[in-house]
């Protein structure tokens, strides 16, 4: 008994849809969140939040509380960023206008990459991309997708390795807004802001500062790929810095990368209360 009640308070806070680059609709994320006892799910689908209303409604019909989110991506020197934020005011008229803004950018990187592979010699045409993406938010996991289905690499972290990671020949950078700028639009919409993955993200040292200055905060510590001792670090340096330790799997589907499954991370519900009463104190 005791077992099954730990079950149904699992907590999901990283994932995404076909609104971005996820494998299933956001009805049927909830659904699978719902079979895995996933109690607390966030829906955080890169620089949109078009997939909330259908969650938000998929997640009362099945009990599932649904923290609306999202994940920006943003730039720094050498490399890149995302910012998550947790019960945003998806509805808020700035913020679609800035994800508006976000958008049109991302279609135009994904235009100039199908051009790289092109010049490769790789057929496939940005049709094809949009078509892909189904209306969602497009990024390089679909042309990663894309050059897997067509055979031209194994696997999609083949497709990264040799044509879409920084430093490989379709890899183009892409303007972005910077991280203090994704915590300000976070903050503006009603959320709140935690650094993902943030062994991707660089130099810490110089990065959080800054970013906790501009109102960050949290961390996300229980990540989908981190071992225990890196997590047990992360929770270590949020606390230092006073921030809420967060997790989540990153789920975009099955088979997508290795740790990634859908509430395989065991983030303690806590979490969940800490964010919801900064995301109350933002002064929306």
């Amino acid at each position: 008994m005791e077992e099954a009640g730990r079950r149904r308070r699992r907590v999901d806070l990283h994932t995404h849809t076909t609104a971005s680059d996820g494998q299933l609709r956001p009805a049927e994320l909830v659904a699978l969140a719902a079979q895995r006892g996933v109690a607390v799910l966030g829906v955080t689908d890169h620089d949109t939040t078009a997939g909330l209303d259908e969650a938000v409604t998929a997640g009362r019909r099945v009990g599932i509380e649904i923290v609306p989110g999202i994940e920006l991506s943003t730039a720094v020197e050498g490399g890149e960023v995302h910012i998550l934020g947790y019960f945003i005011d998806f509805h808020d008229r700035p913020l679609q206008e800035a994800l508006r803004s976000f958008q049109e950018r991302r279609l135009e990187r994904a235009r100039a990459m199908v051009s790289c592979l092109q010049a490769l010699g790789i057929r496939i045409a940005f049709d094809e991309v949009l078509a892909l993406a189904g209306g969602g938010t497009i990024s390089r996991a679909h042309l990663a997708r894309l050059l897997t289905e067509r055979g031209y690499t194994s696997s999609l972290e083949e497709a990264f390795a040799r044509y879409l990671a920084r430093g490989r020949p379709a890899y183009v950078p892409h303007e972005r807004p910077t991280p203090v700028e994704a915590v300000q639009v976070i903050r503006a919409a009603g959320g709140a802001a935690v650094l993902a993955h943030p062994h991707t993200a660089g130099d810490l040292a110089r990065l959080l500062p800054e970013l906790i200055a501009a109102g960050l905060s949290g961390l996300e510590a229980w990540y989908g790929e981190y071992a225990e001792d890196q997590r047990r670090s992360l929770v270590e340096l949020a606390e230092a810095h006073g921030l809420i330790p967060t997790g989540g799997s990153d789920y975009h589907g099955e088979g997508f990368r290795e740790g990634r499954e859908l509430g395989s991370v065991d983030v303690p519900p806590e979490s969940v209360e800490r964010l919801r009463r900064a995301a109350s104190r933002t002064g929306r």
